[in-house]
């Protein structure tokens, strides 16, 4: 089923998302330029895509790679972001475009704490490690998700990591308030999500955020 995609208000949620980054931002007296929008475009067409860059939003998000290499061939000048869960036999594709990959969160053999991460990452020639993603547990109060966003941001300013992927439609207020320098949107932006495809489950549906 193909998903209609009105460009207009596709603007229109943008330009209200950034004028609730740019409250946040002044609430934490950070400058709003600092906050990248991730647009998350989990299972909608590549119209969704060509919506949000007609818009200004040249950084979307996906979640499965098939899906990202698909649209990356449709619409160019986008910045890609993969926010699903990365699959060994699928990095290649994320290569190929230059995606940022939010949600790295395991190598081969690794059992060890961040810091013990971090240096095996750091060590994988070609991989380069810019910041932290963390996609807090659901609560009925966005406002329990700020110990997570600030804890996280300890860690990666502990780290010397410069970026701060969190924040999602239902709590990236307060993420921007705890410093993210992106925030991953989707519902907020183009609506409630479709209906996952038939035979598209699996491990990659996860990150991508309300």
């Amino acid at each position: 089923m193909t998903v209609a995609v009105d460009p207009a208000a596709v603007a229109a949620n943008v330009a209200g998302v950034r004028e609730r980054v740019a409250a946040a931002a002044a609430r934490a007296g950070r400058d709003p330029d600092q906050v990248t929008l991730v647009a998350v475009a989990k299972l909608f067409p590549a119209a969704a895509v060509r919506a949000v860059l007609a818009a200004g939003v040249a950084d979307v998000g996906e979640n499965y790679a098939k899906d990202l290499e698909a649209k990356a061939a449709q619409v160019p000048g986008v910045r890609w972001h993969f926010v699903g869960r990365l699959q060994r036999n699928k990095a290649g594709v994320l290569v190929r475009v230059g995606a940022l990959v939010h949600s790295l969160d395991s190598l081969a053999g690794a059992r060890a704490d961040l810091g013990g991460f971090l240096d095996a990452c750091r060590a994988v020639d070609g991989l380069q490690v810019d910041g932290l993603m963390v996609m807090p547990a659901p609560a009925d109060d966005p406002e329990a998700t700020r110990p997570a966003f600030r804890r996280t941001a300890e860690l990666a300013a502990r780290s010397g990591l410069a970026e701060l992927s969190m924040g999602m439609t239902a709590d990236f207020e307060l993420a921007v308030e705890e410093g993210a320098t992106l925030i991953r949107i989707g519902t907020a932006l183009f609506g409630p999500r479709p209906t996952r495809r038939a035979g598209r489950g699996g491990p990659g549906d996860q990150g991508g955020g309300p």
